[in-house]
């Protein structure tokens, strides 16, 4: 039972019994506050969290004990570990969090560290994820620790604008498929099949049927865990339908390189490494800045070494890089200019929500729309 004394310095302390500790010795949490209807009006609320299930031994417990407990359940649900390497990211940006008592943090405190993230210059979507993985985070403890999550009445800012998604121009794509290199192969593959890096990392010529110009994607490479994995979701499980331009691209490649058992290998035939698809595309970078750059000029000719290792007289990169993640977007955007309806794509693409696909059609839809309006007005003008 709760009991109230009047203390010397002019407060009230509400006392509620906890029961007893392993020695036998009885243990209560305090209340102080300035008139006895507030201390009695604190006991009450703690009497019935712990009615609904609050833990006092738990408490004292930080965010960062917290986000160490969360971690450990998510290793033991069996995420894959790009995602544990995303999540401690994203905990990382809630490091201010960390020393904090979970019971004692409010709205407010986890709202100022997204507001000073936002003006770091992060963007919506990565603010949202962190506030996703605070929530997450708090969830674990209702209601053993914490009575309410504080992340439920947070507003995630808005943030940098987001880059808008890259996808290669019809100059770019002529490039991709007009300059022989070791990196080719893969850029062809994903320009025109759509497939995720990891997805043509670990493909088989046995997963290309040349007959039916299909490519079976079940499986992908964990570059972090270093193994085979399953796609994500049920929908990375696909056919995917290519063009005649790819399936005869591959058959040439295939009767020229015949002993391999990776699509797109190192330079010895194995598998790719994170660090060998690095330097191929560099390399493949370098490569097409030299040829469409500066007319064909030898990439290495003037990269020799200064006295202290750096290079010098390095061509300078002039052409617009892209990464592997842009030519799958290249992929969808045909599907999207050739008239394929977003059902089929979702299908070609993987995406496990059509939302996803939607989100590009509708980009594109508004690209392209305000540019054969563009082209009314010149005729407009003409015709005037």
């Amino acid at each position: 039972m709760a009991r109230t004394k009047k203390r010397t310095d002019g407060r009230y302390a509400k006392q509620v019994y906890l029961g007893k500790d392993e020695n036998g010795k009885r243990k209560y949490k305090t209340f102080y506050a300035a008139t006895l209807k507030d201390a009695e009006q604190q006991a009450a609320e703690y009497r019935a969290a712990l009615g609904r299930g609050l833990d006092p031994n738990a408490e004292g417990q930080t965010f960062g004990q917290l986000f160490t407990h969360y971690m450990c359940v998510k290793r033991a649900q069996g995420i894959g570990v790009s995602w544990q390497h995303a999540l401690a990211c994203y905990g990382k940006r809630l490091a201010p969090l960390y020393p904090m008592r979970a019971d004692k943090i409010r709205t407010a405190d986890v709202q100022r560290v997204l507001n000073d993230l936002a003006a770091a210059g992060l963007s919506h979507k990565t603010l949202d994820q962190i506030t996703g993985t605070a929530k997450a985070v708090f969830a674990l403890a209702v209601p053993e620790i914490i009575q309410y999550n504080p992340c439920d009445r947070v507003i995630v800012p808005a943030g940098k604008a987001p880059q808008e998604r890259g996808w290669l121009d019809a100059e770019r794509q002529a490039w991709v498929r007009d300059t022989p290199h070791r990196a080719q192969r893969a850029a062809m593959l994903m320009m025109y099949s759509g497939l995720r890096r990891g997805e043509a990392t670990a493909l088989t010529w046995a997963d290309v049927d040349f007959d039916h110009r299909t490519i079976t994607v079940n499986k992908s490479w964990d570059f972090a865990a270093d193994k085979i994995k399953k796609p994500k979701t049920a929908a990375g499980v696909r056919s995917v339908h290519i063009p005649k331009l790819l399936a005869d691209f591959l058959s040439a490649e295939r009767a020229a390189d015949p002993a391999t058992l990776y699509v797109v290998h190192n330079a010895k035939g194995g598998r790719m490494t994170e660090t060998a698809w690095r330097r191929m595309w560099h390399s493949y970078m370098l490569h097409l800045n030299a040829k469409y750059a500066f007319d064909g000029a030898n990439v290495f000719a003037t990269q020799s070494k200064n006295a202290d290792g750096t290079s010098r007289g390095a061509l300078p990169m002039l052409i617009k890089t892209f990464t592997a993640h842009e030519l799958r977007h290249t992929f969808c955007t045909l599907l999207y200019q050739a008239g394929v309806d977003v059902l089929t794509a979702r299908d070609q693409m993987g995406h496990s929500d059509i939302s996803v696909t939607m989100g590009i059609y509708t980009h594109l839809d508004k690209k392209y729309k305000a540019q054969k309006m563009d082209a009314l007005d010149a005729y407009l003008s003409q015709s005037v």
